[in-house]
């Protein structure tokens, strides 16, 4: 197949990685896949060293005409026969060039998160884009296809293929993150309660140290105080808690990430935006247990309960006591541990995502 993914973003995210980690599976199965990208995003760095061919675009604005006129001659020159666009700003741009030149490829969206509501004329327009002018949305989760359905997407539009991540990634390195534990002035008898993420609703996690022991440790990987502040200015400072906490920032190197996770004791995403919550799979795989939020596309990932736990949206004194649990309770600790990693290697590796996209690719273009 020939396969244009776009992506006008490209950020250090997880969806990001997500992303590089479906254009190189497929380019592994011999299929011809051109990234339509930002020079020199994070995206860029990812698969560099990949067989995807990179297309530099500048997606100036969600109509951008150089951006059209490049993908218009890419449909003319490799024969694309698929676009798939995996952000805001890039999902427009095909349908456009469909209706104008009068072209046939097929319009495949990804969503990976919650969408915006809207109302009036915008819902509407939306709507008619969505149904009419794309020909599948792929999104993340079961809850996820929910919401479009309420939003008034038709159902038939809709495919859920979960994210993946690559089962071979999730090794322990010692040597690293002894480095880690020292440079943050850690031991191993400290309980650490960790949350990798951005921007994730990280208030919530803040009112609910409010309820956990002084002597516990509070880590953040991906968020500094200055965002914090910036992101969330009307909500509690970062650091208005009972216990030591410390900021990494954004950590661009993926094998450090998946060694913060040894250092913690749990892993927390309070998040209300997130359609499937690649965090969680990736802790698991590390043997961190998590604790989320019980909203969107976070419940086909976690099962309460069972490869970790759930809280209700905004229950602070809930989203404490899940996480005692976790610390406290060893028998529970052990049947997460366990199930998490089979959630992780077995359920969403990426090879598994990789098969639904190619199956799913196949399908429209033989419809």
């Amino acid at each position: 197949m020939n396969i244009l993914i776009l992506c006008a973003q490209g950020g250090v995210a997880g969806s990001t990685y997500s992303i590089s980690y479906l254009a190189k599976g497929l380019a592994e199965r011999n299929h011809n896949v051109f990234l339509g990208l930002i020079k020199d995003s994070f995206l860029d760095s990812l698969v560099k060293d990949s067989t995807v061919k990179r297309v530099y675009m500048p997606f100036k604005g969600k109509t951008d005409k150089v951006t059209r006129s490049i993908i218009k001659e890419l449909i003319e020159k490799e024969n694309i026969q698929i676009i798939n666009a995996q952000s805001s700003n890039d999902r427009y741009v095909g349908p456009i060039i469909n209706f104008l030149h009068r072209k046939k490829v097929k319009i495949v969206q990804t969503r990976r998160q919650n969408p915006k509501k809207m109302i009036g004329l915008n819902k509407f327009f939306q709507n008619i884009f969505n149904n009419y002018f794309c020909d599948k949305i792929v999104v993340v989760s079961e809850a996820l296809k929910e919401i479009f359905i309420e939003r008034g997407i038709h159902e038939n539009k809709l495919q859920v293929i979960h994210n993946g991540t690559p089962t071979e990634q999730y090794q322990p390195n010692l040597e690293l993150r002894t480095k880690l534990q020292n440079e943050l002035g850690y031991t191993d008898d400290d309980i650490v309660i960790g949350c990798v993420a951005r921007y994730k609703n990280q208030p919530q996690f803040v009112k609910a140290l409010q309820y956990l022991p002084k002597e516990w440790k509070v880590l953040y990987v991906g968020l500094d105080e200055e965002n914090y502040r910036n992101r969330f200015p009307d909500e509690p400072d970062i650091h208005d808690v009972p216990q030591e906490v410390k900021c990494i920032g954004i950590v661009n190197d993926k094998a450090t990430v998946i060694q913060y996770y040894t250092l913690m004791t749990v892993n927390v995403l309070p998040s209300t935006m997130d359609g499937f919550g690649l965090t969680l799979v990736e802790s698991m795989a590390m043997g961190t247990p998590v604790v989320a939020t019980a909203f969107a596309g976070i419940p086909d990932v976690v099962q309460h309960e069972e490869n970790g736990l759930l809280y209700e949206n905004e229950n602070y004194e809930e989203f404490a006591h899940q996480i005692k649990r976790v610390v406290e309770d060893q028998d529970l600790r052990t049947k997460l541990l366990e199930n998490g990693k089979k959630t992780a290697f077995e359920r969403f590796s990426i090879k598994n995502t990789i098969n639904k996209y190619e199956e799913f690719f196949e399908g429209i273009l033989q419809s």
